[in-house]
C-alpha cells in the first residue's frame, strides 16, 4: 500500500502513531546486533518525542555601533536531539531550503534574523526573530598586522609572531601568509601560531576583519646567516718591484652582507679591534698581510694570510719625464706655465719637480713646483723631476719671449688717382715674433679678424677705400691703415659693355668687354647646341651677364673662375632665349679674384620676371627652394628638371609654372633629390625658350655636385606595391634607397600569407621581392622594417611602412583603336583592342595628367574590343547602361541600352570628356606603364605645354620619331609629327571618328585618320 508521508513543516507536530519505517528505524537505533524488524524477542518501543526544539539567538537583538557576531543555539531538552537550524537574513520565513546554520556569522548592517530548528524526530519549532540594528558608521577600515621581530639579518633561526589589530572595527577574523615570496590570498595558510624561520625567507602576510575588510599585503625579509663571509686579496701574495697596491675584497654570498675587513701588516693575528680596511694597501717593502672579514650578524671569517716580497734586483732605474705647457715661444701677454711630471707604468712614481726662472741650473735645493708659474716677461725656464726611487731626469729648458710690438704693413702702390685697374700688394714686417696674417676690406669697414685674408695682390677696379691690418705670431694686432684709390668705375664700364652686347642685333658685331670676371665654367652636356660648353662673364653683382659658348680648352691661357678678362665679341646670338657672345679675342688681365661678391641671393624674389628677356638671365645667383611634385622629368638630352618653389615664387603662383630646377642626370641620383627636398643652388641662371613660346622656362641648373647644398629631404615612405609575377612583388618608396641598408634575404619585408625569400634594389626607388606563390586577387599587406634607409641615411618613416596589393593576375595588353571626341555633352567614346588576354583591372585612360577612366576587374581575351563611354548619360532611360559590363559583353544588351555594343565590352569612365586642342591620350596598365598612346593636334593650335607632353611620350618610346632632327620637338615640328584630328570635330556626334588604319601600329601619325566610325568592330583599312 502507499507510504504515508509525515508533515515536518515548522510548527506542525508529528503523528501520534509512527509509521512502519520510522518504527523500524527506531528499533534499529536501539537494537544491538539484532535485526530491527526480524526475529528475536520483542522489545518495548522507546518513548515517543513529540516536542519541538527551541532555538536562542545571541545576542537576541538590540542596537550596536560595530559589526556583531550572531550565534544560534538549539536545545531539544530530553527529546530526540537537534537535527538542524535554518535561518534567513532578509526577513523572509525560513524553511529547509534556507541557509543552514553551521557557525557564528557577522552582521555589519541592520538585519532581521529569522530562524528555527528541527529535531531528530522531525519536530519543527515555530520561527523565531531577532532584529539587530547597527547604529553609527559601519566598519570600513581594514585591520593592521605587524611581524615581530621585524625584517632583519640574524645569525640563528627566529620565531616570528604576526599580530593583528582592528582598532575600533569589527575585529580581526584571520591572518594569512606565505613564506615563498608569493602574494598571499585568503586561500593561503592561516596564521595560528608563531612561525619558525630557519633559512633566509620572504614572509608576506595580511589580515581580514570580521566584516571582510582586507588589509594590503605586507612583507618582511628575514636573512638567517649562519655562514662566515669569504675574504681575498688582489693580487695574491707574490714578488714585486717598486711599490705594490693590494686590494682586499669581501663576499658574503646570500648572507647579511659584509660589514668590515680588519687587517694587520706587522705579522700579528687580526681581530675585530685591528685596523679597518678602507682603501688599497700600498706596500713599499716585503710585508705579510693578514686579514679577516665580519658580516652584519657577526659571523667572522677565517684568517687569510698573503706574503708580498719586494724584489730589489728589478728596481726602478728610469728617470721621470717633465713637460711644460704651453711650450716656449713668442707671446704678447703673460703665460701661466704648468709643469707635468710622468713616470712610466713600472716606475716608482714622481717625487718632486724643481725649477729656476733665471737661466741657472736647478737642483733639489731650487724652487719646488707646486702650481702654475706665471711668466710675464722674456724668461728662460729650466726644470727637472725626480722619482721615488731617486732617479733624476736631465734638466730641460723652455724659452718664453714676450713680444708686445705689433707688425707694420705697407700697401704698394699707395692710394691715389689712377686711370686703369690697380693691383695692390700688401707687405707685412715684424721684427719680433713674425707676421701671422693680414686682413683687409674694400668697403671702408674695419679689417677685423673675420675680414678678407690677404693671400695675393688685390685688383681694384673702382673708387675704393682699402683698409688693412696685420697680426704677428705673438698675437699683436696692428692699428688699421687705409689707402684711397680713385679711378673710373671699371666694373660699371664692363657692365655697360656686356649690356651693349646683349642689346646688339643678332649677327656679326665688333664689341669689347674689358674687365669682366669669369663666374662659372661649364662643360658640354647633352645637346652640343642647347647645352654648349662655355663660361659666364659678369662685372657687377646686379648684372648684367652673358654666356660665351666656347670650349675652354681651345683658349690660351685656359680660362679659370675668378679671371678678370678682356674679350673681343665678334657675334651675338640668342639660342633658346639665352643671349650668347662669340669671341675673336681673349686676354686674361688678372687672376684669382673672388666671385662671391657677385653672388646674388634671389630666393625671396620672383626670378621669372622680365618676359622674353628674364632679368637674372646668366647672372651668378644663389637660390634656395623646395622641389615640388611630381618630381623630375626629362629636360633635354642628359638633363632632368623638376618644379622648384621658393619664397619669391611660391607654389600655386603663376610664376611657379615656369621655374624649374635643372640637373645633369646623374646628379639627381648622387644627390638623392626627390620631391620635397630643400636645397640651395649656386649657379649662373640658365633659361630655355624655343619655338613660338613667349615665356621662357627659368632653370637654375646644377652641373656639378658642389653647386648644390641639400638641406633636408622627407623621410622615405612606402608608396605602393604590386605583383609583377606570381612570385614577384615590387615595392615602391618615395625616396632613393641606400642599397647597403637592404638585407638580401628579404627579412625586412613581411607579408602575412606569403614567405619573402629575397629583396633586391630594382631601381633607385623600387625593391623587388621574391615570394612564395600568390593567390590571384587575394589582398596582401606588406610591412617594411624601419631599418631600410634612403640614400641620405634617413630611416623609413614609421607612419608609412605598409601598403596593400592584390595577388598577381595576368595583365591584358591593350591598344588604342578609335576615338570619337566630338559627341554632344562630352559623351565621347574611346575604343581599345585587346592584344593579349588578361585582366584590365586598374588600367587607366588619361588625357595628359587627367584620368578619364579606370577600368574594372574584367578578364578579357585576345581580339576582344572595349568601348569606354565618357561622361555616361545618367538621365535618359535606355541609353547608357547603369554600370560597366563585368560578366559578359552582352551583360547590358543593346536592345535595352542603345549606347552599348553587343560585340564589345562597354566600360564607363568618369564625368570628363575629351576636349579639342593638342593632347596626348594614353592607356596605362595597372602598374602605370604606358601600353599605347596617341599624340593629336589641331591646326595652328600652339598650346604651350604640348611640346613637353610630346617629348615625354617620345622619351617613353611610345611615339615616333623620337625627336625632331636631333632636338626635342617643338613648334612647328610638333605639328608635323602629330595626328591632325581637326576634322574629327567637324560634325558633332558618332558619324565620324579618329580611327586606326587597320591593325597596323608604327607609333606614328601615319597609323591614324579621320573616317566613318566603327565602334565595336575591328578597324577597317582606309
Amino acid at each position: 500500500m502507499p507510504r504515508r508521508m509525515d508533515d515536518v513543516r515548522p510548527g506542525v507536530p508529528m503523528s501520534q502513531t509512527p509509521s512502519w519505517p520510522l518504527r523500524c528505524g527506531a528499533v534499529l537505533l536501539t537494537a544491538q546486533l539484532v535485526l530491527a524488524c526480524g526475529g528475536g524477542e520483542p522489545k518495548p518501543p522507546p518513548p515517543t518525542d513529540l516536542t519541538p526544539p527551541t532555538t536562542r539567538a545571541t545576542p537576541a537583538g538590540g542596537d550596536f555601533t560595530t559589526a556583531v557576531v550572531v550565534t544560534l543555539a538549539c536545545d531539544d531538552g530530553g527529546g530526540s536531539g537537534c537535527a538542524a537550524t535554518y535561518y534567513t537574513l532578509d526577513g523572509s520565513t525560513p524553511g529547509t531550503g534556507s541557509t543552514q546554520y553551521r557557525e557564528p556569522f557577522t552582521l555589519g548592517s541592520t538585519t532581521t534574523v529569522r530562524f528555527y530548528s528541527v529535531d531528530a524526530a522531525g519536530n519543527a519549532e515555530a520561527p523565531g526573530t531577532a532584529t539587530l540594528t547597527l547604529v553609527g558608521a559601519a566598519d570600513t577600515e581594514p585591520p593592521s598586522t605587524v611581524a615581530n621581530p621585524a625584517s632583519g639579518a640574524f645569525s640563528s633561526p627566529r620565531s616570528v609572531a604576526l599580530t593583528c589589530d582592528d582598532g575600533a572595527g569589527s575585529g580581526c577574523a584571520a591572518t594569512h601568509y606565505t613564506l615563498d615570496g608569493s602574494v598571499p590570498t585568503q586561500a593561503s595558510p592561516r596564521y595560528t601560531a608563531p612561525l619558525s624561520i630557519a633559512t633566509s625567507t620572504t614572509l608576506r602576510f595580511f589580515s581580514v576583519d570580521r566584516v571582510g575588510n582586507v588589509e594590503a599585503v605586507r612583507q618582511a625579509r628575514y636573512v638567517v646567516d649562519t655562514e662566515a663571509p669569504q675574504v681575498a686579496a688582489t693580487p695574491r701574495g707574490s714578488t714585486f718591484t717598486g711599490t705594490r697596491a693590494v686590494t682586499l675584497a669581501c663576499d658574503d654570498g646570500e648572507g647579511s652582507g659584509c660589514a668590515a675587513i680588519h687587517y694587520t701588516n706587522n705579522g700579528a693575528i687580526p681581530s675585530l679591534d685591528s685596523s679597518v680596511y678602507e682603501e688599497p694597501l700600498v706596500l713599499t717593502a716585503t710585508t705579510r698581510v693578514r686579514f679577516i672579514a665580519v658580516d652584519w650578524v657577526g659571523n667572522v671569517s677565517e684568517v687569510v694570510s698573503e706574503l708580498y716580497t719586494r724584489e730589489t734586483s728589478g728596481e726602478d732605474r728610469v728617470a721621470p719625464t717633465t713637460t711644460a705647457t704651453p711650450a716656449g715661444g713668442v707671446y704678447w701677454s703673460a703665460q701661466s706655465v704648468v709643469l707635468g711630471c710622468a713616470d712610466d707604468a713600472e716606475g716608482s712614481g714622481c717625487a718632486g719637480t724643481y725649477y729656476t726662472v733665471d737661466g741657472s741650473a736647478p737642483t733639489t735645493s731650487s724652487i719646488r713646483y707646486t702650481g702654475p708659474i706665471t711668466v710675464a716677461s722674456s724668461t728662460t725656464l729650466r726644470f727637472f723631476s725626480m722619482d721615488i726611487a731617486g732617479n733624476v731626469e736631465p734638466v730641460k729648458s723652455e724659452q718664453y719671449t714676450m713680444d708686445t710690438v705689433p707688425p707694420v704693413t705697407t700697401a704698394t702702390p699707395v692710394g691715389g688717382v689712377y686711370q686703369d685697374a690697380v693691383t695692390v700688394t700688401l707687405v707685412c714686417n715684424d721684427g719680433g715674433s713674425g707676421c701671422a696674417a693680414t686682413r683687409y676690406t674694400l668697403d671702408g669697414s674695419a679689417p677685423v679678424s673675420s675680414a678678407l685674408l690677404y693671400e695675393r695682390p688685390i685688383t681694384i677696379t673702382r673708387n675704393t677705400m682699402l683698409r688693412f691690418a696685420s697680426t704677428d705670431a705673438a698675437g699683436n694686432v696692428e692699428q688699421a691703415k687705409q689707402e684711397s684709390y680713385v679711378l673710373p668705375d671699371l666694373d660699371r664700364t664692363a657692365s655697360e659693355q656686356i649690356q651693349a652686347v646683349r642689346n646688339a642685333a643678332n649677327g656679326p658685331v665688333n664689341l669689347i668687354i674689358n674687365g669682366a670676371r669669369i663666374t662659372f665654367i661649364k662643360d658640354a652636356v647633352g645637346n652640343a647646341v642647347n647645352d654648349a660648353a662655355g663660361f659666364f662673364l659678369q662685372a657687377e653683382r646686379t648684372g648684367p651677364a652673358v654666356f660665351v659658348p666656347v670650349d675652354p680648352a681651345t683658349l690660351s691661357p685656359v680660362p679659370r673662375v675668378g679671371d678678370r678678362v678682356r674679350v673681343t665679341v665678334n657675334a651675338k646670338s640668342v639660342v633658346n632665349g639665352q643671349t650668347r657672345a662669340s669671341l675673336s679675342g681673349f686676354n686674361v688681365l688678372s687672376s684669382g679674384h673672388s666671385v662671391s661678391e657677385l653672388l646674388q641671393d634671389v630666393s625671396d624674389v620672383d626670378v621669372t620676371i622680365g618676359g622674353t628677356q628674364p632679368e637674372y638671365e646668366s647672372e651668378y645667383i644663389s637660390i634656395t627652394g623646395t622641389i615640388g611634385a611630381p618630381g623630375f622629368s626629362a629636360a633635354g638630352l642628359g638633363h632632368l628638371q623638376a618644379p622648384l618653389t621658393t619664397v619669391g615664387v611660391p607654389a600655386g603662383s603663376v610664376a611657379a609654372a615656369v621655374l624649374r630646377l635643372r640637373v645633369v642626370e646623374p646628379l639627381r641620383d648622387s644627390l638623392a633629390l626627390t620631391s620635397g627636398c630643400s636645397l640651395t643652388v649656386t649657379s649662373p641662371l640658365w633659361i630655355f625658350m624655343s619655338g613660338t613660346r613667349m615665356t621662357p622656362t627659368i632653370q637654375p641648373t646644377v652641373w656639378t655636385a658642389s653647386q648644390a647644398t641639400v638641406h633636408s629631404c622627407p623621410a622615405p615612405r612606402v608608396i605602393n606595391a604590386w605583383a609583377t609575377t606570381r612570385n614577384t612583388v615590387m615595392v615602391r618608396f618615395g625616396r632613393p634607397l641606400d642599397a647597403a641598408s637592404l638585407v638580401a634575404n628579404g627579412s625586412q619585408f613581411s607579408i602575412p600569407g606569403l614567405s619573402v625569400t629575397q629583396a633586391q634594389l630594382q631601381s633607385r626607388t623600387e625593391v623587388a621581392l621574391t615570394t612564395s606563390n600568390q593567390t590571384p586577387r587575394q589582398q596582401y599587406t606588406v610591412t617594411v622594417a624601419t631599418t631600410v634607409r634612403d640614400a641620405r641615411g634617413v630611416a623609413l618613416d614609421p607612419s608609412a611602412t605598409q601598403t596593400s596589393f592584390p595577388g598577381y593576375v595576368q595583365t591584358a595588353r591593350l591598344r588604342l583603336s578609335e576615338v570619337a571626341p566630338a559627341v554632344p555633352q562630352n559623351r565621347d567614346l574611346v575604343e581599345l583592342v585587346v592584344l593579349a588576354s588578361g585582366s584590365v583591372q586598374g588600367a587607366t585612360l588619361t588625357d595628359g595628367n587627367t584620368v578619364l577612366a579606370t577600368l574594372p576587374d574584367v578578364q578579357v581575351s585576345t581580339g576582344d574590343i572595349i568601348v569606354i563611354h565618357l561622361n555616361p548619360d545618367r538621365v535618359t532611360l535606355g541609353w547608357d547602361a547603369p554600370a560597366s559590363e563585368t560578366t559578359s559583353r552582352a551583360e547590358y544588351p543593346r536592345s535595352q541600352y542603345a549606347a552599348n555594343h553587343d560585340t564589345a565590352w562597354d566600360f564607363q569612365g568618369g564625368t570628363t570628356g575629351i576636349f579639342p586642342g593638342n593632347r596626348v591620350l594614353r592607356i596605362r596598365d595597372t602598374f602605370g606603364t604606358t601600353q599605347d598612346a596617341l599624340a593629336v593636334i589641331e591646326t595652328n593650335d600652339a598650346f604651350a605645354n604640348y611640346p613637353t607632353m610630346l617629348q615625354s611620350l617620345q622619351a617613353e618610346g611610345q611615339w615616333w620619331p623620337a625627336d625632331c632632327s636631333g632636338v626635342p620637338c617643338d613648334y612647328p615640328d610638333a605639328w608635323d609629327v602629330s595626328v591632325d584630328w581637326t576634322q574629327a570635330f567637324g560634325t558633332p556626334g558618332l558619324a565620324t571618328s579618329l580611327g586606326r588604319n587597320g591593325q597596323g601600329d608604327t607609333d606614328s601619325a601615319s597609323d591614324w585618320s579621320v573616317s566613318m566610325s566603327s565602334f565595336g568592330y575591328a578597324n577597317p583599312l582606309p
